[in-house]
């Protein structure tokens, strides 16, 4: 495993010269004022997490990691050297440190910061020519980012060994014997849903009327449960109703426990055959009626299973090995109601839902 800090530590050296000296990057010729900037709208593409890289952003030639990719002429690694021999190289191992550090890459970014990481390592080499790592405001401030450094790396190590420990997948026998004491928790329903929006365009173009609509709809369940037939009972409505939109066909679909919330849950406390009362929704009313209920297959949650008790076991270790850690804050200055957990929100080392605090839930479980 390797970890650096040669990045964190240029930036450090660099943000500390501007705050202590005031120094503003310098630009390379007299600008005219610029006229006052448009503020542009950032448009992040839905399934896209905020600052991730474009599908399509182009990818780094693929060269040896010691391959030069930046030569700085005029500064010199060793104080002593002279003439042609001041000069530093950059390898792309070199700058892909400093690109993992700066966040996540994006298309074009690679030139922009292998720029900005010449650029910090010629201000750090003009600045201990001036001698400003021997300032005491600024030693003192280099030093507690460095410490900050190696706290954060060191963190990051003992959490990627502990991680480490978990990937062995879980045996059959342990998937198999959790499957078969908590099958409730992977039961599925396959459930019609019939429902009236209470938002939709009539032919009149007047809203509709919530509690007509309500009224429809238990009109509706009476019929369906002497036995009327689903899809039609719905198509009848949105024509009483003047709905010019058509209604969606009322093919069965599958929902496993912990899918759905709200009312639309309580088709899981009833039977095959069975029917909803009337379930007033946010957008609808509907009724739901199950077709069938069992628990789902274990071929399909045996991935869900492993992981969760991979999940189980890293908290366990974690728990053991920080029994003896605790901490008090100060609530009134971090304004907080109570004193939290301290080690909620580890990362987990799969990417399985968790709860909302962070800690794992029991596999299967959802939040």
């Amino acid at each position: 495993m390797r970890f650096f800090v040669t990045a964190a530590a240029l930036a450090c050296v660099s943000g500390v010269i501007a705050q202590t000296q005031g120094v503003d990057t310098p630009v390379q010729k007299p600008m005219a004022m610029p006229k006052a900037p448009t503020a542009r709208k950032r448009i992040i593409r839905p399934g896209t997490a905020q600052g991730a890289a474009p599908a399509n952003a182009a990818k780094a030639p693929e060269v040896p990691p010691d391959t030069p990719v930046v030569t700085l002429k005029g500064v010199c690694k060793d104080p002593q050297a002279k003439g042609g021999a001041c000069q530093t190289v950059i390898t792309r191992e070199d700058l892909d440190r400093y690109i993992a550090s700066s966040g996540p890459e994006s298309a074009g970014a690679r030139g922009r910061l292998a720029v900005q990481y010449a650029r910090t390592q010629a201000f750090s080499a003009l600045a201990e020519q001036q001698g400003l790592d021997k300032n005491p405001v600024l030693a003192k401030e280099l030093a507690a980012q460095l410490k900050l450094a190696r706290m954060r790396i060191l963190a990051t190590a003992f959490l990627q060994s502990q991680q480490a420990r978990q990937l062995t997948a879980t045996t059959e026998v342990e998937v198999q014997k959790y499957y078969e004491l908590h099958k409730d928790q992977y039961e599925q329903v396959q459930v019609r849903r019939m429902a009236i929006p209470v938002v939709a365009p009539t032919e009149d173009g007047r809203p509709l009327d919530r509690a007509a609509v309500k009224a429809e709809m238990e009109e509706l369940r009476k019929r369906a449960v002497a036995g009327e037939d689903l899809n039609q009972l719905q198509l009848e409505a949105y024509r009483h109703l003047h709905i010019q939109a058509p209604p969606p066909p009322l093919n069965p679909v599958t929902w496993r426990r912990g899918m759905v919330q709200g009312d639309e849950a309580k088709a899981f406390d009833l039977k095959p055959g069975e029917m909803t009362d009337v379930l007033d929704l946010p957008a609808a009313f509907a009724v739901l009626k199950i077709e069938s209920k069992e628990p789902a297959p274990i071929e399909t949650v045996r991935p869900e299973i492993d992981g969760g008790l991979r999940r189980l076991r890293m908290q366990n270790q974690l728990s053991k090995l920080t029994k003896e850690v605790s901490a008090e804050f100060n609530l009134q200055y971090l304004d907080m109601q109570a004193q939290p957990d301290l080690f909620s929100g580890v990362p987990m080392p799969v990417p399985a839902p968790a709860s909302r605090a962070g800690i794992p839930r029991a596999p299967g479980t959802r939040p």
